[in-house]
């Protein structure tokens, strides 16, 4: 949408009266509007004297007419009211509505100005945009050098990209306390720049402990009045040492495609990531490493306070819920009972200790623990070894509650349970104790020796002469043997994750490559290559076990040549998966042959790599 938008801003700058509506796709008979707001955003953030800026005010969520919005007197500038533009998109069901009013600000003089915020009351409520910063220089070549300009030959600078692709690193608060956990948000900023290969935050983890990082999220946001697409990463840390220590410089490494032809600009200003040439011209574009670096954050960790510190205080911290069971409640004496306890919140949940149940009169076994994210299930077996017993004894989990900044403590019973004495002909069933039973009389000559052993070669004799009884032992040792087959590979598959992963890692990249293919009718290029990437990166990493998301194609390259493949092969596969990014990231759209064609691509290489692995 907000690339549509800018097409038709364009459009627009030379006829301002131009109305264009766009309908997308339609899926669902229930169209549900957007939430209202204002936004302001500027084509750039440093021109020269001679250049105009263009000041866009976009209002989504209204399904009428707008009047055109009154901008205060800016300072250093001139104004001029183009036009407006409007867009309407229906996709999933979901209604989507941008009125643009566009205006044309021409500069009066050098130096540093900011567009102020501008009020707008629409469908009765008012809305503020956030004020812009703008540089005005002297002339275009004193711009290109200070915004670090290169030759339309050469690679973009570090110094050309500093406003262009941004890192904010970020976490709720820096006084912690020890083994604290702490979301940590790492968001990678690209504003007109093509950039692929994007890989995961790194940073020194010395002083504190890492979860991995979640999935990344793609969304779009508006900084200083320009428009950057995001990549954001989140994760949890835990500082395990005290006084102070440093988050970052947090590190993402990517690679920017530059043109290398003849061009006034190494970067498109059309395109989503400013790139919407480089898939027709993708051979005239090479790529550049570089790595985009945060500020250090410094984190204050004290260790936690000693007034109020429960006795069973195991070093939980954070915020939780704690539920304890036991069924049945009526058993006999040696029967087991099931003691349930389950702990569910924030915090860090992988070294908390549950509460451990001790009491006399009862027989325990260790229990069997569930760990999946912010959620921890235990369940023990319990006996009472005598009819006596009326209760299971109170259970307490101690915790340091961050939001009270105070120790709590959550007790859960005591159960109330009936236990009764075991009939006088049953066995004590407690696994570990001694036979209470005693051992059956068998008086002398109670049968004959020489009868019993006439009867049971009489009927073995019968049984090795039966066609039948062959038939059935033969597959009875069938059966045992596919089954312990089966069990050796259930054992391998539950103990050597490399070897599921590259069992099943055709099945998953067809399952992927089935998704893809959904997108073929909708033409919906861009996640149809990102599936399509997806299926063949992951089938590798499945491979090598190893992370998809780690496997840039210049290590993918690396690794098939290591492996042996033919050079046409590993070329194939190079070029899918670079055209698959260029799709991804630059935004252009492809028709549905060639994504038909690229898929049936896919599923050969897919099959001719398993040859091969």
């Amino acid at each position: 949408m907000k690339r549509l938008l800018r097409m038709t801003q364009k459009i627009i700058g030379t006829c301002p009266q131009l109305l264009i509506v766009t309908v997308l796709l339609t899926t669902s008979s229930i169209v549900r509007a957007d939430t209202v707001s204002l936004e302001a955003t500027v084509s750039a953030s440093q021109i020269s004297l001679d250049e105009v800026l263009q000041l866009t005010l976009t209002v989504t969520g209204v399904n009428q007419d707008l009047d055109p919005i009154n901008i205060p007197v800016v300072d250093g500038f001139s104004a001029k009211y183009l036009g407006p533009s409007t867009s309407v998109s229906i996709v999933n069901g979901d209604y989507h509505s941008t009125r643009s009013f566009i205006y044309d600000l021409f500069p009066n003089k050098v130096g540093h100005f900011q567009i102020p915020a501008i009020t707008a009351t629409i469908a009765g409520q008012s809305y503020t945009t956030k004020p812009i910063d703008i540089e005005v220089l002297q002339n275009a070549s004193q711009a290109q050098a200070s915004s670090g300009g290169t030759d339309q030959n050469q690679p973009p600078s570090a110094e050309s990209l500093k406003d262009k692709i941004l890192i904010q690193v970020s976490v709720p608060q820096t006084n912690v306390y020890l083994n604290e956990g702490l979301p940590l948000t790492v968001k990678l900023l690209v504003n007109s720049v093509p950039v692929r290969d994007i890989q995961y935050p790194q940073f020194d983890r010395q002083g504190f402990s890492v979860d991995d990082f979640e999935k990344p999220e793609q969304s779009s946001e508006i900084v200083n009045g320009l428009t950057y697409d995001t990549v954001e990463f989140k994760t949890n840390i835990y500082p395990n040492h005290l006084g102070d220590i440093t988050i970052g410089p947090i590190q993402i490494q990517g690679n920017v495609l530059y043109k290398s032809g003849d061009n006034n600009s190494p970067f498109s200003q059309d395109s989503f990531f400013g790139a919407s040439e480089i898939f027709n011209n993708m051979f005239d574009y090479q790529a550049r490493p570089i790595t985009v670096s945060s500020k250090p954050i410094v984190l204050h960790v004290s260790a936690l306070p000693q007034t109020n510190r429960p006795q069973d205080f195991s070093g939980a911290i954070g915020q939780f819920d704690f539920q304890a069971s036991v069924a049945p409640l009526q058993v006999k004496a040696g029967d087991p009972l099931t003691l349930k306890m389950d702990v569910e919140g924030t915090g860090d949940f992988r070294d908390m200790k549950l509460p451990e149940f001790a009491a006399d009169g009862f027989k325990t076994y260790a229990p069997q623990i569930k760990s999946t994210g912010n959620h921890k299930i235990a369940e023990q077996v319990i006996i009472p070894t005598n009819p006596q017993i009326t209760q299971v004894p109170a259970l307490h989990f101690s915790y340091f509650d961050t939001g009270l900044n105070d120790y709590k403590t959550i007790t859960q019973g005591p159960f109330a349970i009936h236990v009764t004495a075991p009939n006088p002909d049953e066995q004590f069933k407690a696994v570990g104790f001694s036979d209470i039973s005693k051992e059956p009389v068998v008086a002398a000559n109670q049968f004959s020796w020489e009868k019993t052993v006439h009867n049971i070669s009489k009927l073995l004799n019968k049984l090795f002469h039966s066609f039948w009884f062959w038939l059935v032992l033969g597959l009875v040792v069938i059966a045992m043997t596919i089954y312990f087959l089966w069990r050796r590979f259930q054992e391998r598959l539950e103990n050597d994750p490399a070897f599921a992963r590259r069992l099943r890692a055709v099945k998953e990249a067809f399952q992927v490559l089935d998704q893809a293919q959904k997108y073929i009718a909708t033409a919906q290029s861009k996640d149809f290559y990102a599936l399509l990437s997806k299926a063949l990166r992951e089938y590798l990493a499945n491979k090598w076990h190893g992370s998809a998301p780690a496997l840039s194609v210049n290590e993918i390259t690396s690794r098939l040549k290591t492996a042996g493949c033919p050079e046409d092969l590993i070329s194939q596969v190079k070029s899918l998966l670079e055209q698959s990014d260029l799709v991804c990231f630059a935004g252009s759209s492809v028709d549905s042959s060639k994504m038909q064609a690229d898929l049936a691509q896919a599923q050969k290489l897919i099959m001719a790599l398993e040859k091969i692995f």
